[in-house]
């Protein structure tokens, strides 16, 4: 076997520091924006964050305010960009710009420190990304906001001190107890079999039964069951509900209501159906879980209501006119700082000090570069939306049409890529309420008869309006609501109606069907 070697010349594309983090910027939901920008704050010394109210600089800890260069005046405003503004290369991405002219003020030489206060200029104080003071009225209702949260509960810590304040255990049964409490899962159900956990102590059976006997009598009620008939009778069992008929239904016919069987439990338990009704009503009021909802979302183990914050407004004006508008209270206020400017302009400093302190200055005008490209990217996009989906803004969700990111994309001059990034995690303020900026995006739609063509949440939104009035003793099939979608001009499959109507979350007919006298 011959060995040799040979040289080949290849071109690549590779992305640099700074378009990485222009990426990264772009592609970050508002509120974990905020997180990023303070660790970003907290590595460079460069950079300062305007505080509400306030134009007083950060500086070097042993200078007076008076030492501190006096910041330029605030440019004139540029004009609010509407729809069809043109694109932009440089908005696309800011490395089209060279990234290497980013970073010539790093390696500027010692000559042009003079120059970097008058270049950066766009970059201090007042003017550095265009973000607005938020009121103290904003501010405190801000902090409010995040005052609320509270920490994660833990269901495992509250039984482990009621069984430590248990008294008079047998060995046993406590390390039985101990090893039930381990078997629950973080709702309070019991996963593993009793005959699991007496193997497991290497206890008798009887014994893991006494165990869990007593785990249930803890709180919260319904602790320690095993499925969800048993937790509902423990909850009726703590309120001494034991010879109801409440308890009878859960302990017989919960199977049967579930299926919305009315008419059969009612037979049964020699009730009417009104009677029927009643007792699950009485039912829905108990947990379907042992930890209580608010405790299951503290400790993440529910569907947490999630704290959305839109990051662009779409209102009418008082002339009538459409106008897209940034929600800047939750983005960090960011500026390059003036002692740090004034102080790479030094003759006396070390060169050392002077390059660390010029390269922090030139990361800083990144970051600030990358923020203001996030913002007027999104702007943009949201100002073709409105003209895009006027029918929506005009008429409501029913009104939605088929549109694609590559479409938009390709109408702003921007990447298919870069559209999605800026979409993706981030909500739109409408008159129609909060919306994911991703739901005005669909690949196919159906046509209707005047041959327009409609999105499929605008499909879903018609399927709602037909079922939401209906007479819930005669509820419509799905035959039925493809023909109403058909006498509307849409012409759908059952199939198809059944899919988006599972989607909705919307149960089946028979489901839906009330049986009161």
């Amino acid at each position: 076997m011959e060995l040799s070697h040979s040289q080949i010349q290849t071109l690549r594309q590779e992305l640099v520091p700074a378009q990485i983090q222009s990426l990264e910027i772009l592609q970050t939901p508002v509120l974990e924006l905020e997180q990023k920008l303070n660790e970003i704050l907290a590595k460079n010394p460069a950079l300062e964050l305007v505080e509400s109210g306030s134009e007083q600089l950060a500086g070097l800890p042993t200078e007076t305010p008076g030492e501190l260069p006096t910041p330029p005046a605030a440019p004139e405003p540029e004009p609010e960009p509407g729809p069809a503004a043109a694109p932009s290369a440089a908005v696309e991405t800011p490395a089209d710009e060279g990234h290497d002219d980013w970073l010539a003020d790093a390696a500027a030489p010692e000559g042009q420190a003079r120059d970097l206060e008058e270049a950066w200029r766009d970059y201090l104080p007042a003017e550095s990304t265009g973000h607005a003071h938020p009121s103290e009225e904003e501010e405190e209702r801000r902090q409010f906001r995040f005052d609320s949260l509270t920490a994660p509960a833990s269901l495992l810590d509250s039984l482990e001190e009621q069984l430590r304040q248990t008294d008079g255990l047998a060995p046993d049964v406590r390390a039985a107890a101990e090893e039930t409490l381990g078997s629950l899962d973080a709702t309070g159900y019991l996963r593993s079999s009793l005959e699991d956990i007496a193997l497991a102590c290497a206890v008798p059976l009887a014994t893991a039964e006494k165990a869990l006997a007593l785990v249930q009598q803890f709180d919260p009620p319904g602790v320690g069951a095993r499925d969800l008939r048993e937790c509902l009778l423990l909850q009726l069992e703590r309120q001494g509900r034991h010879q109801t008929p409440v308890y009878a239904a859960v302990s017989r016919h919960l199977d049967a209501l579930g299926k919305n069987q009315i008419p059969q439990v009612a037979k049964a338990m020699g009730l009417s159906p009104n009677r029927v009704y009643d007792l699950l009503a009485e039912i829905r009021q108990l947990r379907p879980y042992p930890m209580p909802e608010r405790d299951r979302t503290a400790a993440g183990v529910a569907d947490a209501q999630t704290f959305i914050v839109p990051e662009i407004r779409v209102f009418r004006k008082a002339d009538g006119q459409w106008t897209v508008e940034s929600n800047r209270e939750f983005t960090p206020r960011l500026r390059l700082s003036p002692t740090y400017l004034r102080m790479a302009q030094r003759e006396d400093l070390d060169a050392e000090a002077r390059r660390y302190i010029r390269a922090k200055l030139a990361e800083g005008k990144l970051l600030l570069r990358a923020l203001d490209h996030r913002q007027s990217t999104l702007e943009r996009i949201t100002w073709r939306l409105l003209e895009e989906q006027r029918d929506f803004f005009e008429h409501g969700p029913g009104m939605l049409h088929p549109l694609t990111i590559a479409h938009l994309a390709q109408s702003l001059g921007l990447h298919e890529t870069t559209v999605g990034r800026a979409v993706a995690g981030k909500y739109l303020e409408t008159p129609h309420g909060i919306l994911p900026f991703r739901q005005f995006f669909s690949a196919g739609g159906i046509a209707t008869g005047d041959g327009e063509k409609l999105s499929i949440l605008a499909v879903k939104q018609k399927i709602l309006e037909l079922i939401h009035p209906e007479n819930h003793a005669h509820p419509l099939r799905d035959e039925q609501i493809v023909q109403e979608l058909a006498a509307a001009g849409l012409a759908i499959a059952r199939r198809t109606v059944a899919k988006y109507r599972e989607e909705l979350g919307i149960q089946p007919s028979h489901l839906r069907r009330t049986h009161r006298t």
